[in-house]
């Protein structure tokens, strides 16, 4: 995986949540993943073309009660089935406006699935590392997690 694949999806989360949540996030320093992020609900979208992988959005349950407060306009506070709707549509969201900048790849995105459970871990290819981006805000942090391999 190359440092310019990372770029369009730091953009597009800084955007999306700027936009779509009202949110302004920060970017932490990138990392591989050696262990699983402290994550309670994930949002994952597949990537194919001419790679393969994927893009995962990792949130502590009360972060995601937060954005998703701030998302659908009204308080939530329990994980349900919105809060799951709109965990998935930000990682869509996220993913295709970076599958924008990334035209020389030939991207197919899936639809969005969610994973929940404390400490849930996310399998990405075993080939490729799995590249993390943390994310704070005034709501709490999040992480991103970006996995490619060339086909």
């Amino acid at each position: 995986m190359k440092a310019e694949h990372i770029n369009p999806f730091l953009k597009s989360t800084i955007e999306t949540f700027k936009t779509m949540v009202n949110l302004p996030v920060t970017p932490g320093k990138l990392y591989l993943r050696k262990e699983p992020n402290d994550a309670d609900i994930s949002g994952v979208i597949g990537l194919s073309g001419d790679i393969r992988g994927a893009v995962v959005m990792a949130y502590p349950l009360d972060t995601a009660l937060k954005i998703s407060s701030k998302f659908l306009g009204e308080e939530i506070k329990e994980l349900s089935a919105g809060v799951a709707d709109c965990i998935g549509e930000l990682a869509n969201i996220i993913t295709g406006f970076a599958k924008k900048d990334l035209q020389s790849l030939h991207l197919s995105i899936s639809l969005p699935s969610i994973v929940r459970g404390p400490g849930h871990v996310v399998d990405m290819p075993k080939e490729a590392p799995v590249m993390c981006i943390p994310f704070d805000s005034e709501v709490g942090s999040f992480v991103m997690e970006v996995s490619m391999v060339d086909k």
